[in-house]
């Protein structure tokens, strides 16, 4: 293991974004499918809901690997860049880079909670009734 993943510190800000973006955008889907089963709003609310997350989530991934020029997420070494360009030029697009990087992770926080909430949409409509079917049975 080299030595800059021993020392390295997780980031609390960015896990507390992370559990509050999951408790946001899972308590706007429960709350509006609450409302659906409850008869206080129409299902295509639902409906609307889930294809605004859809969305949202696809635009988000796409930002992520824009932002990182791919699945990589690595800064490339001024080695690596072409030697054509002058030290100025490497420089910027290091430093373009770093920044990119670190923006890519903020927008990756919601789409994961995005697939949290689609993850547990599969679960609840078809392990629940099943795994409930079972327990009837003993």
């Amino acid at each position: 293991m080299s030595r800059k993943t021993e020392n390295k510190k997780p980031n609390i800000k960015l896990y507390l974004i992370f559990a509050a973006a999951v408790i946001v955008i899972f308590g706007v889907y429960r709350i509006v499918l609450n409302a659906v089963e409850e008869g206080l709003i129409a299902p295509v609310c639902y409906t609307a809901l889930m294809w605004l997350y859809l969305i949202l989530a696809g635009a988000g991934f796409i930002a992520v690997v824009t932002l990182n020029r791919g699945f990589s997420g690595r800064v490339p070494t001024a080695d690596e860049l072409p030697s054509a360009w002058n030290h100025v030029e490497k420089t910027r697009y290091i430093e373009a880079a770093e920044k990119r990087r670190r923006t890519a992770k903020y927008f990756l926080v919601p789409t994961v909670a995005f697939l949290f909430v689609f993850i547990y949409e599969i679960i609840e409509l078809y392990y629940f009734p099943a795994i409930s079917d079972w327990l009837a049975s003993f």
